[in-house]
């Protein structure tokens, strides 16, 4: 199978590095997403596409983006780039699932070249070939030529795939001369960050990759809870993660294949943080909703956190003990208990919920104890949470149990440069901030869908 990209945001993740004229980054993540304009030498359209020659019918378009055009061809040629690169297969409900976004995607490209214009950014035809050639070179073919040969076979038009790398180098060049002057880190980011780092040794991190799906119209969260629902389907009956992330996902990570590379517990927002704990290495996660939109994750890997023996971390654990008397469904008592582990963020406001809402139910605290001298399956267990986070209800003898790490004592660790933290500090905000500007010219635009 021929791999293409999605997006290169090389500027997005690797904030403290400059862009050259060509894209900084190598690999199949270097190409703009499943957006093209028209196929027509890098050449804008206006409201219609060019002349047909005489007694041919004038192409169907399917969208006008400020008055310029996307055809049926443009669309067409993007659905089979986003088909031959991810191996969703081609059937009539994969494309009748995938076409809005495979359109809203072409809509954005028509953005993006339009914003750099505005601002007098030039994308020439040596830069769109140095990639090209860059990509054939990638995929082991012989010369572009031949991998030009061999996108025709597969029924990509090259014309498709050359405006999706034009719209993303021009929007590299936006994101760098509009967003990037703009990030600043602080000392005291910077500071808090490390200290963050320091605190979770011992906590799991997660090689994680993902796919974003953004809604950012309530009456489209259907269309994307839709779109992200067929997406898992797809991948778990064998379509690509990366190549699916690299053409559809809304994210800079798209660049990557979605690879956010190792993420902290505590790192994501909470509902998506409580759920990657849920999450088995090596499953895809379903849709989860999040600040934004819809998140597919996969994790790849995980591993502890650094910063001395995990073992001497010291932890105080609250504990909640309920009963389970004859005859209790235990299963809705069982979902009780989790939402009050879920919604109280302290041991006393845990023990306060339990006493309010869990009648005969115990709680106690235990002093600070070395997770080494816990035994093995409950300090792995606990080493998981972060200060204020509960376990899910355990069954016990005595009846369903919660823990809580009340607080914790880190012992001296190594932090990492200064450097590393900022750029990975700069590199969340560049993402967010370009994110927001290209959300900010769609609202802005007038367009027309008619397809």
């Amino acid at each position: 199978m021929i791999q293409l990209s999605r997006r290169s945001t090389a500027a997005v993740l690797a904030f403290g590095l400059a862009l050259t004229s060509s894209l900084a980054t190598p690999a199949l993540a270097q190409l703009a997403g499943p957006r093209t304009a028209a196929a027509t030498n890098g050449m804008a359209l206006g409201p219609r596409v060019a002349a047909q020659p005489q007694g041919q019918q004038e192409e169907r378009i399917v969208a006008v983006v400020n008055d310029e055009a996307i055809s049926q061809t443009d669309l067409a040629g993007r659905m089979r780039l986003a088909i031959v690169n991810t191996g969703l297969p081609d059937t009539p409900d994969v494309e009748q699932k995938l076409k809005p976004q495979v359109l809203r995607l072409l809509i954005d490209e028509k953005l993006e070249l339009q914003e750099a214009k505005k601002q007098n950014l030039v994308v020439t035809d040596e830069e769109v070939d140095r990639e090209f050639a860059r990509l054939a070179k990638q995929n082991k073919a012989p010369s572009p030529e031949s991998f030009a040969d061999n996108l025709a076979r597969e029924g990509v038009p090259v014309s498709s795939l050359k405006e999706q790398m034009r719209a993303n180098i021009a929007w590299n060049k936006v994101v760098q001369r509009r967003i990037r002057p703009t990030i600043q880190v602080s000392d005291e980011e910077i500071d808090s960050r490390t200290s963050r780092i320091i605190a979770n040794a011992g906590k799991p991190e997660y090689l994680l990759t993902e796919i974003f799906i953004s809604v950012d119209n309530p009456k489209l969260d259907q269309d994307a809870h839709q779109l992200a629902d067929k997406l898992v389907g797809e991948i778990t009956h064998g379509a690509n993660f990366a190549a699916v992330a690299q053409q559809f996902s809304q994210s800079a990570t798209a660049a990557a294949g979605g690879d956010m590379g190792w993420v902290q517990q505590g790192q994501l927002e909470p509902a998506l943080d409580r759920a990657l704990q849920r999450l088995p290495t090596g499953q895809v996660s379903v849709p989860l909703r999040g600040a934004g939109g819809y998140y597919i994750f996969l994790v790849r890997d995980e591993r502890t956190v650094t910063g001395g023996d995990p073992a001497d971390i010291q932890v105080s654990v609250g504990q909640v003990v309920v009963p389970v008397p004859p005859g209790t469904d235990v299963q809705a008592l069982g979902q009780t208990v989790k939402k009050i582990g879920d919604t109280s963020h302290s041991c006393e406001a845990l023990a306060a919920a339990a006493k309010a809402n869990l009648p005969g139910s115990t709680t106690r605290a235990q002093p600070m104890t070395r997770l080494g001298d816990i035994p093995g399956e409950l300090s792995k267990l606990i080493g998981r949470l972060g200060v204020g986070q509960a376990t899910d209800p355990l069954e016990t003898q005595a009846g369903l149990m919660l823990l809580m790490v009340c607080d914790r004592k880190v012992p001296e660790g190594s932090a990492p440069p200064r450097d590393q933290v900022a750029n990975m500090i700069g590199g969340e905000r560049m993402d967010m901030l370009q994110r927001r500007n290209l959300r900010d010219l769609r609202r802005a635009a007038t367009i027309d869908i008619r397809s």
